[in-house]
């Protein structure tokens, strides 16, 4: 394990668990939340399709559709998928 150390504000401070093991879920949701929020801010800009977003986030393509319309994003599809069977290589380029 690695030993870490931050600079934190008093008020950020003084709300942490001393226990260790609640800093790690307290840090492991908050980088979970820092990817998802990263991925989907390369989707709405276009530089990702969205299962790439789901992808670097970490998350199913049907989590990150769930995030796209929460963040008042309508995911793009093709019509065309829609009956079709998605195969690796069509997939890649979703």
């Amino acid at each position: 394990m690695k030993t870490v150390t931050l600079r934190l504000p008093d008020y950020l401070a003084e709300t942490l668990p001393a226990e260790e093991s609640s800093l790690c879920e307290i840090l492991k949701l908050g980088l979970k939340q820092f990817r998802i929020e990263r991925a989907i801010k390369r989707y709405k800009k276009g530089g990702v399709s969205l299962a790439k977003a789901a992808e670097l986030a970490g998350i199913t393509i049907r989590e990150m559709t769930s995030i796209a319309y929460a963040h008042g994003i309508e995911p793009k599809y093709d019509e065309s998928l829609v009956e079709s069977r998605i195969t690796p290589e069509v997939a890649v380029n979703l």
